[in-house]
């Protein structure tokens, strides 16, 4: 872990009301790219606090032991570098603590249903009054009709429901794991939020913005999108006429190896490790499109070499000259020199009883401003009276 809070965005402040994954995802990388995120819970704790596996002194976060981690490794993973206030919002005082916190905060974050902090009183308009440079982002199943009105904007929605909605379950035949309908719009909300805020700071004036579940899945499939845009061909996604090959898995004698070789420079490698130059040459495979036309053979031609030898193997021989990668279990990526050389395993103590836990670093990494991991996942309400006395009340609300 780093030893305090750094990065290109430590003068930033974040309120974030974001629960579950999506919104508390892109909040995490802005905190870790050194944002002050606040992490604003109801009384009853985020959602995700109680979902396993758990450290061994972990106890819910409504039970007695305040002093256990009352968190599993799901909330762990998105919710690092962050402190934590309880604010009840369906209170008066709950709400004033929070539009307290708005005034002197760059952004406020929320992944609700759409309408549902309006409701509570503390939607954009409510908070902008107080800081008219504030920018108010949201991640929501729909979007929100401020920026464009939809027929499902006040329907609950979940990962499974926005990759089958966008596509993307079409085009894999089934879900993707892990929950990429929340994880690339949490994304995509960061990257919003820094683009309204260098907004802000710039005219002085805030904004609402927001990312819909559904609308991202369109935005990941854009490829498809376009394609069906050029000729209105719809097709069976597990027929889809491959552009590249090889470009894929292939078997070996522990697993398997991703091999991606189509063009010219590569494909003359791998058949040189192959020990087949017949194939640079053969007009079945001379070419990436002569490939394409006779995939079945080529791809015949290089699981006979890649079930001959280990994932280890492969990746000595072709490491450095044609683009590959062994299929690596969770184990193995802990063990890989990459990893611990880019710093991407970020280890914390989370209370004396408990061993060393650890998450995964910051993949943004800047020369000059180190970025990643420095204060472990925050129990509830861990921070609410330091927060709260910066205002000028430590009462919790």
């Amino acid at each position: 872990m780093l030893a305090d809070r750094n990065g290109p965005l430590d003068d930033l402040t974040i309120v974030d009301c974001t629960q579950a994954l999506a919104g508390p995802f892109g909040t995490a990388l802005l905190a870790d790219l050194g944002a002050d995120v606040i992490k604003v819970e109801p009384p009853g704790g985020d959602g995700f606090r109680p979902l396993p596996p758990y450290l061994p002194d972990h106890a819910h976060p409504w039970a007695e032991q305040t002093a256990a981690t009352d968190y599993g490794a799901p909330f762990a993973a998105v919710n690092r570098n962050k402190r934590s206030v309880v604010l009840d919002l369906k209170t008066e005082a709950g709400k004033e603590r929070l539009l307290e916190l708005c005034e002197s905060a760059d952004a406020l974050v929320e992944n609700r249903r759409s309408g549902v902090m309006d409701g509570l009183g503390v939607g954009y308009e409510t908070v902008s009054a107080r800081n008219p440079r504030i920018v108010y982002g949201a991640v929501r199943g729909f979007g929100d009709p401020r920026t464009g009105a939809s027929p499902y904007a006040d329907w609950p929605c979940l990962d499974a429901a926005a990759q089958s909605m966008g596509g993307l379950a079409r085009a894999n035949d089934g879900l993707v794991t892990p929950a990429v309908a929340d994880i690339f719009p949490g994304t995509l909300m960061a990257l919003g939020l820094v683009s309204a805020v260098h907004h802000a700071r710039r005219t002085g004036k805030g904004q609402f913005f927001d990312v819909a579940m559904y609308d991202s899945m369109l935005t990941l499939l854009g490829a498809r999108m376009a394609s069906f845009g050029f000729t209105g061909n719809d097709g069976d996604p597990r027929k889809q006429p491959s552009t590249l090959v090889p470009f894929g898995l292939f078997n070996t004698q522990d697993g398997r190896v991703a091999i991606a070789a189509p063009q010219p420079n590569h494909w003359e490698r791998l058949c040189e490790a192959m020990d087949r130059p017949d194939l640079v040459t053969d007009a079945r495979t001379r070419t990436n499109g002569a490939r394409i036309r006779n995939e079945p053979f080529t791809l015949e031609q290089i699981n006979a070499w890649t079930g001959a030898r280990s994932k280890a193997e492969i990746f000595q021989t072709l490491g450095g000259k044609v683009p590959v990668g062994p299929v690596n279990s969770i184990t193995e990526i802990f063990d890989d020199p990459h990893v611990a050389a880019r710093g991407m395993l970020a280890r914390f103590q989370a209370g004396p009883a408990n061993p060393t836990a650890t998450v995964a670093g910051c993949p943004i990494k800047f020369a000059e401003t180190e970025t990643g991991v420095y204060r472990a996942p925050p129990t509830l309400g861990q921070h609410t009276g330091e927060v709260l006395d910066a205002l000028g009340s430590g009462d919790n609300a």
